[in-house]
C-alpha cells in the first residue's frame, strides 16, 4: 500500500439566506497537496442549494468539480476532471443546549470521470468520461466543552454502487477524521477546525494499477452556518 502525507485547506459553508429560513447556500472548496503542500495534488469545488427542514435537517443538491493530478506511482499519468451532480440528505440530534451535535449524512454523487486512451498523451482531450454512482455516508460527532472549542470526530465511507466485479471494489474509500474547532463568534456560526483524517482508497478510480493508498492528511477548514440576513 502507497502511503502519502497531504494537507488539504479549504471552507465549508452552509449559508441560509434568512435566519430560521428555509433556503440556503452551500459552498465549499479545497486547494489538496501532497508532501504536505509542496506538491499539488487537486482542487474541488462545490456549489448547490439546501432546504431546511423545521425539524433541524437538510435536504441539498447541486454540483460539484474536482482536477486530480498525479502525486504519487499509484495515479494516473495525466490530470484529469471530475463532474458530479450530487443530492443529499444531513440528519442532525442537538443536545445539551447545542454543545453536543450527532449527525449523519447521506449523499448520492453522479460522477464522470475524463479518460484518455493512450495514458501517455501529451494533448488535453478526453477520449471518454467514465460514469460512477457513489453513495457516501458520513457519521460526526461534535461537542463543544468549552464556550469556543469543540471536538470533532467523523468517519465517512465512499460506496461505488456501479462498480465491475473484476476491477473495482464497491467500497471506494474511507475518511476517518478527528480534530478540533475554534469559533470565531459568541453564535458559533463561524469556526477554524484543524485536524487529521486518515483517508484509505481501495482500487481508487483515478489509479490504473488498481491498488490501494493511504493518506494521512491534515484538514484546515473554515466552516460557517452564518445567514445572510438576521430576523
Amino acid at each position: 500500500m502507497v502511503q502519502n502525507v497531504a494537507a488539504w485547506v479549504g471552507y465549508e459553508m452552509y449559508l441560509p439566506f434568512k435566519e430560521d429560513g428555509r433556503w440556503g447556500l452551500l459552498l465549499e472548496g479545497y486547494s489538496k497537496g501532497n508532501d504536505l503542500v509542496s506538491e499539488l495534488q487537486g482542487s474541488f469545488y462545490r456549489v448547490g442549494a439546501n432546504y431546511y427542514l423545521k425539524n433541524g435537517n437538510r435536504l441539498g443538491a447541486g454540483v460539484a468539480y474536482q482536477w486530480d493530478l498525479p502525486y504519487d506511482e499509484l495515479s494516473l499519468p495525466y490530470n484529469n476532471p471530475d463532474y458530479r451532480i450530487y443530492e443529499q440528505f444531513i440528519w442532525r440530534i442537538v443536545k445539551k443546549e447545542g454543545n453536543e451535535v450527532w449527525s449523519q449524512r447521506f449523499r448520492m454523487e453522479q460522477r464522470w470521470l475524463g479518460r484518455k486512451d493512450d495514458p501517455n498523451s501529451t494533448n488535453d482531450h478526453f477520449d471518454y468520461y467514465k460514469f460512477e454512482n457513489t453513495l457516501r455516508y458520513q457519521v460526526r460527532y461534535q461537542l463543544w466543552f468549552k464556550q469556543r472549542w469543540a471536538t470533532v470526530v467523523y468517519d465517512e465511507i465512499h460506496i461505488r454502487t456501479n462498480a465491475a466485479s473484476g476491477n473495482e471494489n464497491y467500497l471506494d474509500q474511507n475518511r476517518l477524521y478527528v480534530g478540533t474547532a475554534y469559533s470565531l463568534d459568541k453564535r458559533r456560526e463561524i469556526r477554524m477546525e484543524l485536524g487529521y483524517m486518515n483517508q484509505i482508497f481501495w482500487k481508487a478510480p483515478d489509479t490504473e494499477s488498481g491498488l490501494s493508498r493511504m493518506n494521512h492528511t491534515i484538514r484546515i477548514t473554515l466552516t460557517t452556518d452564518l445567514p445572510f440576513k438576521r430576523k
